[in-house]
């Protein structure tokens, strides 16, 4: 839906003085805008629980207040409201630009170590310290948390499989999750650190955004497979075939190259249910199904 189709949004843009121009971004969650050079609204799509933006909302204040640290900025919610029927966050403004954007102008040894900044970054995520005796979803309203985090990534990745529908009839979720080892502790992960939700001021990750619906607690990992497996063409576009030959040497530096097909399979099924996204869709197609998902 675009905007011109979203009377609601429309209102509440017209309510807060915004134009399109003010657009940030548009990502899974919620539409962001930029109000003057120090806050952002962030105003949700429709259908949001209210329950789900409270725990995002709680989940970046502990992360605040606690004290581990990480060498960038995150998001925090200033204020919550409801205007037009949309759940709407105040949040400040964080510095920089999205790596997605700066990949479609950076080139060679600039290139490099930006992508090489991004994938640092994924590992320092760990520092954000959750308390938690389970493995599971942190902010969905509905949340799956099982003792074992095997269990959880059998029960995710059937729920999203189960919502793609027929698409991915004979992928069975458990040998994807029984691929992956159990962590020695439960940690948090971002679980969708990409490009696009990374931002950077020269050649450095600035802050870290969305923290949205996606957080789980469960193995401090999976962000750094993550960040590799997403640079790919189908999920960010301006990834090239060398930025991802730099990220699985980086991968296999980091002893974590053993796992990054299991954890490309997890993950593909875990976003089998975007079926409205077609690029994220082609490439589970292809990781979960070889040929049969080329277009």
């Amino acid at each position: 839906m675009s905007i011109d189709d979203d009377a609601p949004l429309l209102q509440v843009m017209s309510h807060l003085g915004l134009t399109r121009d003010a657009l940030l971004g548009v990502g899974g969650e919620a539409c962001v805008f930029a109000l003057g050079g120090e806050r952002v609204a962030r105003v949700h799509h429709p259908g949001t629980v209210r329950e789900t933006v409270a725990r995002r909302a709680q989940l970046l204040e502990d992360f605040h207040q606690g004290a581990s640290a990480v060498p960038f900025s995150i998001p925090r919610v200033l204020e919550m409201t409801e205007l037009h029927g949309r759940l709407i966050t105040f949040e400040p403004r964080l510095p920089g630009r999205p790596l997605l954007q700066v990949l479609g102008e950076a080139a060679g040894a600039e290139r490099e170590q930006l992508i090489l900044r991004f994938l640092e970054a994924s590992t320092r995520l760990r520092a954000l310290r959750v308390s938690a005796a389970w493995y599971g979803d942190l902010c969905e309203a509905e949340p799956i948390r099982t003792p074992s985090y095997r269990s959880y990534l059998e029960l995710r990745a059937r729920k999203s499989l189960t919502s793609a529908g027929s698409a991915f009839d004979g992928i069975d979720p458990a040998p994807l999750a029984a691929a992956l080892p159990e962590p020695e502790r439960p940690s948090f992960v971002h679980m969708d650190f990409y490009p696009g939700n990374v931002l950077v001021e020269g050649q450095e990750v600035s802050a870290v955004i969305d923290f949205g619906g996606l957080p789980i607690v469960g193995d401090a990992r999976l962000d750094p497979l993550s960040a590799v497996i997403y640079l790919t063409p189908f999920i960010t576009t301006t990834a090239t075939d060398r930025d991802r030959r730099l990220a699985r040497e980086w991968l296999l530096a980091q002893h974590l190259d053993a796992l990054f097909e299991p954890a490309e399979r997890w993950l593909a099924a875990r976003w089998s249910f975007a079926t409205d996204d077609v690029r994220l869709h082609r490439w589970c197609r292809r990781v979960l199904l070889g040929h049969q998902g080329d277009p």
